[in-house]
């Protein structure tokens, strides 16, 4: 009885023009309900969790201090957490507050709690990736660029920074997912090296590459490909004459992450359950719970690298 009379309401509120619409549920309401969850990374609430507690690090001096050095972090740093919580703090470390014009080569940087820190305020920022996304600011004066990163529409010694944050490992793989065209479900994997090109082109002498990879044990996973030390060497190298080549490695455990050397990332695995439902647009009816609580990738590799 009390639904029907909900549906006799909701019909006589449409016919004169109103609608009863439940109230959205707060970031707080999402977060509460996740650490309910037993923090299980991908379940109800964890996009909110991951929100907050990145907002968190990269408005801290003290641990962005931390970044910039390569110390060690805090116990139990981002435990359930995927690598976008290492990877922005790094770059807001260590990316220049002189750069005025800078690219962000595959979007990584879309969000409004990222744009909305202070080291972005007057900057000159194009953002480039294959397709349009949900996300657009264009009222905070950003530039939007739909192409590929193997071919820039841009001239010769443009950019003073460019940001390439887990893009690289997506490049000549099966980017249908982000984009819908079957033009884009590509077997090419040799590729990032012409994207490391074009970005070393379009990068004025003296200006900064931030990039970063999902590390370990190489993978080919269809959409990407996890980078081991001889394809991020390729890399690095594909990228010519650098005055500052600077490497930090960083591991996930159960207990967090944490910097690393090169050969303790070296046999790190991808969490594979997360891959196929990205993949195949079909999230599982359970969530798998890793036994370290790992969401993706396990090893991260942060690289900066300057153009001579």
């Amino acid at each position: 009885m009390k639904s029907t009379m909900k549906e006799i309401t909701r019909a006589v509120l449409r016919k004169v023009g109103l609608e009863v619409r439940r109230l959205p549920a707060t970031d707080e309401a999402f977060e509460r309900a996740y650490i309910r969850g037993g923090r299980v990374p991908w379940s109800f609430g964890y996009s909110q969790a991951k929100r907050k507690f990145i907002s968190k690090i990269i408005t801290d001096p003290n641990l962005l201090e931390i970044f910039l050095k390569n110390d060690n972090l805090p116990e139990q740093f981002g435990v359930g957490f995927d690598e976008r919580c290492i990877e922005y703090p790094f770059l807001l470390a260590h990316l220049p507050s002189s750069a005025k014009c800078i690219l962000d080569a595959g979007s990584v940087l879309n969000h409004e709690y990222i744009l909305a820190h202070p080291i972005f305020s007057n900057k000159n920022l194009h953002i480039m990736t294959l397709a349009p996304e949900g996300n657009c600011f264009w009222y905070k004066g950003i530039s939007y660029l739909y192409n590929d990163l193997r071919c820039i529409p841009i001239q010769d010694n443009y950019y003073d920074a460019i940001v390439c944050i887990s893009t690289l490992e997506h490049i000549g793989c099966d980017n249908t997912i982000h984009t819908g065209n079957e033009a884009h479900r590509e077997n090419r994997p040799e590729d990032f090296v012409l994207a490391i090109k074009e970005l070393r082109r379009v990068l004025k002498q003296g200006g900064s590459l931030f990039l970063s990879v999902p590390f370990g044990v190489y993978r080919n996973l269809g959409m990407f490909q996890q980078f081991d030390r001889s394809l991020l060497t390729r890399a690095i190298e594909a990228f010519g004459e650098a005055s500052q080549v600077s490497e930090t490695f960083y591991r996930y455990t159960a207990g967090g992450w944490q910097v690393a050397t090169v050969q303790d990332c070296a046999k790190c695995e991808f969490v594979e359950w997360i891959v196929e439902a990205w993949q195949h647009h079909r999230w599982p009816d359970s969530i798998p719970v890793e036994p370290d609580l790992g969401a993706a990738a396990r090893a991260v590799a942060c690289v900066y690298l300057v153009k001579e």
